[in-house]
């Protein structure tokens, strides 16, 4: 975990600072689109912002620096270290987890200022936005470790794109038609945006759905990079 502060000591604060201020962009920029906003376009609004930053470092930010270290022959270094190959995919995923933390809390304050609510910020809210972090950094490594670079690049861009313009998280699924909205329950992106709101205004129960579409991603997120590592050329 040492070797892997040390490497992106220098591009953390930097993506940190970043994700902070896209976090309170999306809660006060959003909100100027939106005439009245109610009490739940407050909630997707706001859990929507943590969301999508937690996305952005996860499925953007983490696979294009890891494919630009892929590039520069980190992978096949890697693949030498005496180190069990789980352990080098979890101290990565504890570094990105730490560069998002600081932005989430950034989020939550502008939207404690910006629309006066109520948010729960506990074991539970924490255990959440933990678990669902390390999910988004595993999706990120699968693609990172599996396709070069311009093909990991042109992903995390048409994730973001989607995940900002058209997956239901700062926004109810039931403005999306019919089949859009079936597609979501089957993606990563829109289930974690619901436990994510769920867990901070505790608007309703956690939809086992939502859980078990989340760990199966994880699952073969993880196991994909996983096997990437041990991939021998």
């Amino acid at each position: 975990m040492r070797w892997s502060v040390l490497r992106h000591k220098y591009l953390l604060p930097a993506f940190t600072a970043i994700q902070a201020l896209f976090a309170v962009a999306i809660v006060y920029g959003l909100a100027l689109l939106i005439p009245d906003v109610d009490a739940e376009t407050a909630r997707y609004l706001s859990s929507g912002a943590w969301t999508l930053g937690i996305i952005a470092v996860g499925c953007v930010l983490a696979p294009q620096i890891t494919g630009t270290s892929k590039q520069e022959g980190l992978l096949d270094y890697q693949r030498t270290l005496p180190v069990a190959r789980s352990a080098i995919l979890l101290a990565d995923a504890i570094v990105w987890n730490l560069a998002a933390l600081p932005g989430i809390a950034v989020g939550m304050l502008a939207a404690a200022f910006r629309f006066g609510l109520d948010i729960h910020v506990d074991a539970v809210t924490v255990a959440v936005v933990l678990g669902v972090q390390f999910a988004t950094v595993s999706i990120g490594y699968a693609v990172a470790f599996w396709l070069p670079l311009t093909a990991t690049s042109l992903v995390t861009q048409v994730i973001m794109i989607g995940g900002l313009l058209f997956s239901p998280i700062t926004f109810p699924a039931e403005r999306l038609p019919e089949w859009a909205s079936t597609l979501h329950q089957f993606l990563p992106f829109a289930p974690i945006g619901d436990l994510v709101r769920e867990a901070a205004f505790r608007a309703g129960d956690a939809q086992l759905t939502n859980r078990l579409v989340i760990a199966a991603w994880t699952v073969l997120a993880y196991t994909t990079a996983y096997l990437a590592l041990r991939k021998r050329n």
